[in-house]
């Protein structure tokens, strides 16, 4: 798999790439696991115990940092856990087989340049292709150097926005010709505003001094998925619900073509 190693094993910071992808080995979940857990977290309620018992919650949890671990991908430069926004989906039973898939959805430097905060999507699934648990969790990660670092998919930062509006085609300029406002792009807590000027965009700020006209904003892995399909999904993820609008939701549906330009760009640098 791509990146460079780093002694141990694991990898600095700039070794993370948005959008690798790794699969872990499988791994039983057995009677002893269950009576393990139950022992340990004293989380004797009725639905762990039985036949069709389930497992504890925060099993998955457990089992999916360590699938993680077993990957090989991280390692001493990993500094702390940040955050795991977690979500179960079905039961996690004895007798299942569960698999990890982890995908990098965002690689953002700290403001001091020597580490970066590295988000991963991550979906704990049963032999039999069920997701039993998915979510985020993100790690403070140190960095090999100071930067700067590729911006094509470092979402609803200022460096990927001017990459995005360095390749806009004379179409947005076109679309927009008689529009005056702000258009913000947020991706989880990064939020960047494009000022627009008669069709040109003036200036992209973390933040504009009124605010934007409108936001849109997706979590990382929408972003991902955006910039990696086939075509351009714009459209069907944003009335499938995917992507939010906030702000003034008449300019939003308004300047719909010019957001499709402005992903098409997005696309682009990605």
């Amino acid at each position: 798999m791509p990146g460079e190693q780093v002694p141990d094993g694991g990898r600095w910071f700039e070794d993370f790439v948005v959008g690798e992808r790794f699969t872990s080995a499988p791994r039983p979940v057995t009677a002893d696991d269950l009576a393990a857990f139950t022992r340990l977290s004293g989380d004797d309620h009725p639905l762990h115990a039985g036949p069709d018992a389930m497992l504890q919650g925060p099993f998955g949890v457990a089992v999916a940092m360590g699938l993680m671990q077993s990957l090989g991908i991280h390692g001493e430069a990993v500094q702390g856990l940040l955050d795991t926004h977690w979500a179960y989906r079905a039961p996690i039973r004895v007798g299942d087989v569960l698999t990890l898939e982890l995908t990098i959805v965002r690689a953002r430097r700290t403001r001091g340049g020597t580490r970066g905060v590295v988000t991963r999507f991550m979906r704990l699934l049963g032999d039999d292709g069920v997701v039993r648990q998915e979510g985020t969790t993100a790690a403070l990660v140190a960095a090999r150097t100071e930067g700067p670092d590729p911006a094509g998919r470092a979402f609803g930062t200022v460096d990927w926005a001017r990459a995005v509006v360095g390749t806009l085609g004379p179409g947005f300029a076109e679309t927009l010709a008689t529009w005056d406002g702000t258009i913000g792009l947020r991706c989880d807590d990064d939020e960047v505003h494009l000022r627009v000027y008669r069709g040109q965009v003036i200036d992209c700020s973390p933040r504009a001094p009124h605010g934007a006209t409108f936001t849109l904003g997706a979590d990382a892995a929408t972003w991902l998925e955006l910039v990696e399909a086939g075509d351009n999904p714009f459209m069907r993820m944003a009335m499938a619900g995917r992507f939010t609008a906030t702000g003034d939701g008449y300019e939003y549906l308004r300047l719909t073509s010019a957001l499709h330009q402005l992903v098409d760009a997005a696309r682009g640098i990605a």
